[in-house]
């Protein structure tokens, strides 16, 4: 019986992780500069969750430069929107791809993400797979488009909460995590509906004090 399941382990050996795919891909650049496609063509078919976690990852802490979480949001809208057309391998449009980022940053960048991955890789395996395929993934990516627009908020404190729940789709969709997909999902609706609820309740204060010094003028 130990035999069978040593040569069970032996035939089925353990995927690479993203974490360890990121810092192996890094390690291949050659190149002074690295544009946006050939990353996309270098993460083959991870790039799709591996580029939303990156974009995402940002947003989930504040933001040190005014109006900084727009432009980070913008990418994860557009891969949320492949997502739901039902894509894996992104296909972006020609003046994104042509972006470039030095090389020597993107190395210095990417073991840094790696060990933000490779924590949250320990809590996720591949785990209903009913969420990671066919429709339910088209209506995760709805829901990624949505946090995504919601990320792009100029409210400081307002998108940590979306961006997570982006990074965490990300990385299910990584890892063919279903539980971390619907965890990240309702983190995102859960931080949306806080931020609702805190712009009316600002508002409602506001309209309340105006409503009162109009009063007594």
């Amino acid at each position: 019986m130990n035999q069978s399941a040593g040569k069970d382990a032996w035939s089925n050996p353990r995927p690479t992780r993203t974490s360890e795919f990121l810092r192996d891909f890094a390690g291949t650049l050659t190149g002074e500069r690295t544009s946006v496609g050939d990353m996309v063509a270098g993460l083959g078919d991870r790039g799709l969750g591996v580029l939303m976690a990156i974009f995402a990852l940002p947003n989930i802490l504040p933001s040190t430069v005014p109006f900084g979480n727009m432009a980070t949001g913008i990418p994860p809208l557009i891969f949320a929107i492949q997502l739901t057309m039902g894509g894996h391998h992104l296909i972006l449009p020609g003046f994104i791809e042509r972006k470039t980022m030095s090389t020597r940053s993107l190395k210095v960048l990417a073991p840094r993400i790696a060990s933000v991955l490779s924590w949250f890789e320990r809590l996720l395996k591949p785990r209903l797979s009913w969420v990671t395929g066919g429709g339910a993934e088209r209506v995760m990516g709805a829901i990624a488009i949505f946090l995504a627009l919601v990320s792009t908020v100029p409210i400081p404190f307002a998108h940590q909460l979306p961006s997570l729940g982006l990074l965490l789709i990300g990385l299910g969709l990584i890892e063919r995590d279903g539980l971390a997909m619907l965890i990240g999902a309702a983190i995102g609706v859960a931080g949306t509906i806080l931020l609702g609820l805190a712009l009316f309740g600002l508002a409602h204060g506001l309209g309340f004090l105006f409503h009162h010094r109009h009063l007594h003028l």
